[in-house]
């Protein structure tokens, strides 16, 4: 394991805006229940909004387009000053969208660090959720956090300047030395170091120092799903990352790009050989038959022929 050892500036003021919780605060104004429409419907903590993660996804977990964003979370009544408390089953659906909102302005973000189930305490503490609406409740006002987001073309700029960013890989080990492959290529980006997502998890026994970095560090993971939920941990660390959105499949899928502990996934041969079945053979025995006895007759025909001659 790389061990990640930067000295360097602490950490801006604005962007410790994300936390986990064991409640719901006083001052929480929008609860978002992010597991699917269905179960949120059937029951939540009372006044919670449906919001799902999956309704940000596109096919392959692609996000969809900002614009698209922007609306849906206007449907859920959202305008980006409140303060949002995410909740739902799954820990990783909760930091991808406190990633997200993030992302696009959200004042105030606060992840509760346990599942739905064992908050409402049974039915009797539930209450339907609120589905989002099929048009915009509220308009999204909050001005984007555009300058935490790194395009490819601007990564590749910073790379080879004396003063490139600090880069750290969320992914696993396997993935980052290349003995794992999930793209079209496999390894880490030239000069990043390694700092597992797994390792910053609420549920994580590893230890962690709150490492002061030189400026801001630039943050990736798999894709722009991982990456989210990466970055919700670092910034709930107080570690003000901005992230490589697309994440190591995006700069992987580039073969002119450069790529440290380089790997390529092995394709499996494919046989030249193709088996014939018994059944083959005698379902073509008529044309066999037939093209023997041309063959015959064409070489009785040459023999008679000399034989006249």
């Amino acid at each position: 394991m790389v061990l990640l050892l930067v000295t360097g500036a602490a950490v801006r003021a604005e962007m410790l805006v994300i936390d986990y919780v064991n409640a719901a605060a006083a001052d929480v104004d929008v609860i978002l229940d992010v597991r699917s429409a269905a179960a949120c419907r059937n029951g939540s903590i009372p006044e919670a909004r449906c919001l799902p993660a999956e309704d940000v996804l596109a096919p392959h977990r692609r996000l969809a387009n900002i614009s698209g964003i922007l609306w849906l979370l206007g449907t859920a009544g959202l305008e980006g000053g409140e303060h949002v408390l995410i909740i739902g089953d799954r820990g990783q659906e909760r930091e991808f969208m406190a990633g997200l909102l993030y992302l696009a302005g959200q004042q105030r973000i606060s992840i509760l660090n346990r599942p739905l189930s064992r908050v409402t305490g049974g039915s009797d503490g539930q209450r339907p959720g609120i589905p989002r609406s099929r048009t915009r409740e509220a308009v999204w006002q909050a001005p984007l956090r555009a300058d935490r987001i790194v395009l490819r073309s601007e990564l590749r700029a910073q790379l080879v300047r004396d003063d490139a960013p600090v880069l750290i890989d969320g992914r696993g080990e396997a993935e980052y030395w290349g003995q794992r492959i999930r793209a079209a290529r496999g390894g880490h980006l030239p000069g990043a170091q390694h700092l597992a997502a797994a390792s910053l998890s609420p549920g994580s026994s590893e230890a962690f120092d709150a490492v002061a970095f030189a400026g801001e560090p630039v943050a990736y993971a798999h894709d722009a799903y991982e990456g989210l939920i990466y970055l919700s941990r670092l910034l709930a660390r107080g570690v003000g990352a901005r992230l490589y959105l697309e994440g190591w499949v995006g700069w992987a899928s580039d073969g002119a790009l450069p790529v440290d502990s380089l790997a390529y996934p092995e394709i499996a041969g494919v046989s030249a050989s193709v088996p014939v079945s018994n059944a083959s053979v005698a379902g073509r025995w008529p044309l066999l038959m037939l093209l023997a006895a041309a063959a015959l007759a064409v070489v009785g025909f040459q023999a008679g022929r000399r034989r006249r001659g």
